[in-house]
């Protein structure tokens, strides 16, 4: 079996555990429509007049988008030291076969979150995209170094005792600049204006992140 099999079997190997807990997956869904839900009202037609929330939606869609795949994507090494399946897999896949599907199985979840937050938050706060190729460049590209970077920082503090703190501490600084870039080529595609510049540096940030994590998989998994 090839490289690019082995990563898509422990990609598909995750969509399974995930797909008979469903729990988990659930609290990602109910976690966004429920922020979706109170942003709505806060600055959608119910708040703040359309001309005074282009900067802010563009904020507070990536807001949604962030914590609603921070609730999912950081468990991708945690569970399996919970699930006692770590040394197994460490026996049959090297660290990045095992980060690349599990980069892929996360990247599939933060696209489906983004699918269902994207038509959401256009109907529920009336959001106009001038440029809807543009914001699909931005979530695509933005959502792949967000699934990159948490699928590492997992197996970083997969072992440690406070995992979730340690990981909200250490993604923080490491996810702002991708954040602030994805917000700015959001803003720009609702517009109409030019989103190459953001697009460029979260092309360049996915990039290093793919290159970093595929050079230190195997000193933080197999270690």
């Amino acid at each position: 079996m090839n490289s690019l099999s082995r990563a898509w079997a422990i990609c598909a190997k995750d969509a399974a555990q995930e797909l008979r807990r469903r729990i988990a997956i659930a609290s990602v869904f109910f976690f966004a429509a429920t922020a979706l839900t109170l942003v709505s009202f806060a600055i959608g037609p119910f708040g703040l007049k359309p001309e005074d929330r282009v900067a802010l939606n563009a904020a507070m869609f990536w807001i949604i988008l962030f914590f609603s795949a921070a609730t999912g994507l950081p468990r991708a090494f945690v569970r399996e030291e919970e699930s006692g399946t770590a040394l197994a897999l460490r026996r049959v896949a090297g660290g990045a076969l095992v980060l690349a599907g599990k980069t892929l199985f996360n990247y599939a979840l933060f696209l489906t979150i983004a699918a269902i937050i994207v038509p959401g938050f256009a109907i529920l706060l009336e959001w106009q995209i001038v440029s809807l190729p543009g914001l699909i460049v931005v979530v695509l590209t933005a959502g792949w170094g967000l699934a990159a970077v948490s699928t590492f920082l997992s197996a970083l503090v997969a072992q440690a005792g406070q995992k979730n703190i340690l990981f909200v501490v250490i993604s923080f600084p490491m996810l702002m600049p991708l954040v602030l870039f994805a917000i700015s080529g959001t803003l720009a595609a609702a517009r109409g204006d030019s989103l190459a510049t953001a697009v460029q540096v979260i092309v360049a940030y996915d990039g290093a992140a793919t290159c970093v994590g595929y050079l230190l998989a195997g000193s933080v998994w197999d270690n």
